[in-house]
């Protein structure tokens, strides 16, 4: 008898779920909780890359140098393949993640707006003696 592997149920919503990435960033990263969160997650990742690209350059040019701290250059090879699967998988979540933030940056973007639109509107209906300065404060 021949069992399935379970799947791992995607721990993101559907709209902002990119077809084209592989789906365990779905299923193994949780999706930002807000807006804060996921700059900050950003962040993180775009240090995490430049830092790959540091510590491939480093070695290189201690491969150069004569003070490698890899035996050979197959063993540099083979450390340079893992440094850049590392980096393709920052990758993918960095796209994740700025998709996810465009969708809701936008999102809360029109809500504000239409916040500040009632406030407007509001304000107009009352016609009071404050009107310039309320419209002031909505600035």
């Amino acid at each position: 008898m021949t069992t399935l592997p379970i799947s791992k149920p995607i721990l993101w919503d559907e709209n902002y779920v990119i077809e084209n990435l592989p789906s365990w960033i779905y299923t193994d990263s949780p999706q930002p909780k807000d807006v804060a969160e996921c700059e900050a997650k950003i962040s993180s990742i775009e240090y995490t890359l430049r830092d790959i690209d540091m510590q491939i350059e480093i070695r290189e040019l201690e491969l150069k140098t004569g003070s490698s701290r890899h035996n050979s250059n197959f063993e540099y090879e083979k450390w340079k393949v893992q440094a850049l699967r590392a980096k393709q998988t920052h990758l993918y979540l960095l796209n994740a993640y700025k998709y996810w933030l465009i969708f809701n940056s936008r999102e809360n973007n029109k809500s504000d707006l239409g916040n500040k639109l009632n406030k407007v509107i509001n304000i107009l209906i009352e016609d009071s003696d404050t009107f310039a300065a309320d419209l002031k404060q909505l600035l």
